[in-house]
């Protein structure tokens, strides 16, 4: 066993990688990529797959004209009204919603569990298994829509069950990855996959749609599929639950990152006490807070195309600037607040406590009033484009806000926490969807889509304040599995890491 350990030690100084945190970070950059291009393609395919003239001849109603004159200098080919191209099947509004929503059915129920298994068995398992499954459905996604359209929300279903457990999964892994002066910064970095992710995959699934590969449509499930299948590979072999376990990382890094963390890494963890966390007034008002932030991301992430394409007929997927350049927007300005955050707690200008309640608040109240002077922007194309850029670069503010909040309050369980956390906040992906489609079933009309963003506003303000009040960054006592007195050393420790230099390995 010891000469096990001794050339366990050698191959590790022999082969050492200089930043392997950084390693893990784009390796999870990489997996939020392609669990949100997975995620959002079917938004956008799904124009192409529904027989638009079938649909809405038998209803004159479903389509609006009032803005059908509209200019923008945004549009490459202008904006004047072109019908969308007729698909295979005729899924009427309330349908499409349904088939959208679909996702979130399975997305809410493993959650919880998706986040015990991390802490107790293995974080890098579970995120890969559960992304490199749902990659899989997705090549499965175009034969059981053909088959039959409860076939497809089948699928949908189980997708959604096996992505469910990869934001725990992640949580949980950055709560043993990230030293506390880097957790702002490289989180963001992990989590900005969801913005890029979404980037690519918007104009890749408009452009995939209208080509003449593999049919049109379905290889815009063909191509992300297998993109996810070569990204588990590079997970297999690049990332380990722990830096403790890695075995390229050099002994300086690993004290580094172990010495500026507030969780022991080599501890067994004790049972959950879930009624305090359940009665955990800081952990309640980051549920409502992030349940808030959720239902605005649902409704611009699902809907925006069905808004710009029905109201003012201007189609967000043929276009790659709008496509793309808010999400590009809202990750530059999270890194941004993220290293400046890091830098600010750091030199102990400001506390952990007040850059999660600011980044919380800015990033809340402005994203709100994007959408308040959306609801008056009316049928001007330009400043509804605006705006929306506005609302979405405004809430990068949150990457150091409220979703941090769970590895502070418990880096330990904030897989669970996360998990919690997630599966009330992510009931919205399929009661947003419900609500847009019954509000705008036979009314496509900019009064109806006024009360879409009115709610939206209304919920994200209220939310916000929710989390102004009551949250809080200090670990909670519930969490602590320390004795007394190693805890006052953590504590000292903490004092002495905030001197520490960035990059410091």
């Amino acid at each position: 066993m010891q000469k096990a350990e001794e050339v366990n030690r050698s191959t590790r100084k022999k082969f050492e990688l200089p930043g392997v945190r950084y390693l893990f970070a784009a390796s999870g950059f990489l997996g939020f990529f392609v669990i949100y291009s997975i995620r959002v393609n079917l938004n956008v395919a799904i124009v192409a797959m529904v027989n638009n003239t079938a649909v809405y001849d038998k209803d004159n109603e479903t389509t609006s004209e009032e803005c059908k004159d509209a200019n923008t200098p945004f549009s490459l080919n202008g904006t004047s009204y072109e019908p969308p191209k007729d698909g295979e099947f005729n899924w009427n509004p309330k349908m499409q919603g349904v088939i959208l929503g679909s996702f979130y059915y399975g997305y809410c129920i493993s959650q919880i569990p998706g986040g015990r298994m991390a802490e107790k068995f293995s974080g890098k398992w579970v995120f890969g298994i559960g992304t490199v499954i749902t990659a899989l459905l997705t090549l499965l996604t175009p034969l059981a829509a053909r088959w039959h359209v409860g076939l497809l929300i089948a699928v949908r279903s189980l997708e959604g069950l096996a992505q469910g457990i990869t934001m725990p999964a992640m949580h949980s892994m950055l709560g043993r990855w990230l030293p506390d002066t880097e957790k702002n910064i490289l989180s963001t970095v992990v989590y900005t996959g969801i913005n890029i992710g979404t980037v690519a995959a918007m104009p890749l699934a408009g452009a995939l749609c209208n080509s003449t590969w593999f049919g049109g449509w379905p290889s815009a499930f063909y191509v992300i599929g297998l993109f996810g299948c070569c990204w588990f590979l590079l997970w297999c072999f690049c990332v380990t639950d722990t830096p403790m376990t890695h075995p390229f990382i050099s002994q300086g890094e690993l004290k580094y990152i172990t010495s500026n963390q507030k969780i022991e890494l080599n501890k067994e963890l004790p049972p959950i006490p879930w009624t305090k966390v359940a009665t955990s007034i800081p952990f309640l008002a980051l549920v409502i807070t992030q349940f808030g932030q959720d239902w605005c991301f649902y409704t611009i992430l699902n809907d925006l195309p069905t808004f710009f394409g029905t109201i003012l007929h201007f189609k967000v997927e043929k276009n790659g600037f709008l496509a793309s350049f808010p999400y590009l927007l809202q990750t530059a300005v999270g890194l941004i607040v993220g290293f400046v955050a890091d830098h600010l707690i750091r030199r102990q200008c400001t506390t952990t406590n007040f850059v999660r309640k600011f980044c919380n608040t800015i990033s809340g109240f402005g994203t709100a009033a994007g959408l308040v002077a959306v609801i008056l922007s009316g049928c001007d194309v330009t400043l509804n484009v605006v705006f929306f850029m506005f609302s979405m670069a405004i809430g990068g503010f949150c990457y150091s806000g409220y979703m941090l909040s769970s590895l502070d309050l418990s880096p330990e369980y904030a897989g669970t926490l996360m998990g919690i956390a997630n599966t009330v906040s992510n009931l919205t992906g399929f009661i947003v969807p419900l609500i847009v489609g019954t509000l705008t079933d036979h009314q496509q009309t900019l009064h109806q889509w006024r009360y879409v963003f009115g709610i939206t506003v209304l919920v994200l303000s209220s939310t916000s304040l929710v989390f102004l009040f009551f949250s809080s960054s200090k670990k909670q006592d519930w969490a602590e599995t320390r004795s007394p007195s190693n805890s006052m050393l953590i504590a000292d420790k903490e004092l002495s890491i905030n001197h520490a230099s960035y990059g410091t390995i």
